[in-house]
This record gives structure tokens, C-alpha cells and sequence, in this order.
């Protein structure tokens, strides 16, 4: 279950745990940095209003979310930035690690909703 801690300034959620992570973040302004992995498409959800600085995640080979979801969550995350990942379907969370806690950054290595 994702759960915010006092002192978590980045967050991350892959698939459908990417709502979580993204709630967290709406939720709590002190999160300074979003990183959401393949996260699905919920045409009618309400995408809450995030300040953080978000990364997009999507693998190019994802049947699943791929480019289209990648373009509906930068509609809806104007700031965010999209990076497509070529050779890589839905399952991306663990060859996009490194890049995850990059955008995280060290001390932001707190992360939640990752199943």
C-alpha cells in the first residue's frame, strides 16, 4: 500500500500503482519529484494538479500504455517529460531503475507505490 512519510520528497509508482504515487504527490506539496512508469490511461479520472517535477516513463513496445498513454498523461502533466524506452513493453520498471532514481536523485530516494 503507497503511504506518505514525513520527510519523502520524491516518489515513483509503476502501472496502476502510478495513481497512487501520483495522489501522494497532489497530495503533499513538500514531494518535490514525481516518476510515474507505464501508468494506464483513466479517461474518466481527474487527474489531480501536481507540482512536482514529473517523469513520464513508457516502454515503446507496451500494448498496454505505450505512446498513446505517454501523450494523454503530457496533456494532463503539461511540466512532466516523456521518455519513451525502444525494446521495452509494460514490465520497463526494472530496466528504467537506474533512470528512476536518477530523476529522484539521491537525496530524494524515498520511494512508494512500487508493487
Amino acid at each position: 500500500m503507497a503511504a506518505w512519510e514525513h520527510g519523502v520528497a520524491g516518489v515513483a509508482g509503476w502501472s496502476e500503482d502510478g495513481w497512487k504515487a501520483l495522489h501522494i504527490a497532489a497530495e503533499h506539496p513538500e514531494v518535490e519529484r514525481l516518476v510515474l512508469l507505464a501508468t494506464p490511461v483513466r479517461e474518466e479520472a481527474a487527474v489531480p494538479p501536481v507540482e512536482a517535477r514529473t517523469l513520464l516513463l513508457f516502454g515503446m513496445g507496451d500494448e498496454l500504455t505505450g505512446s498513446k498513454a505517454a501523450r494523454w498523461w503530457k496533456k494532463q502533466i503539461p511540466h512532466a517529460r516523456v521518455e519513451m524506452s525502444p525494446g521495452l513493453g509494460h514490465e520497463l520498471l526494472a530496466a528504467r531503475w537506474p533512470r528512476v532514481l536518477s530523476h529522484l536523485g539521491a537525496r530524494h530516494a524515498a520511494v512508494a507505490a512500487l508493487p
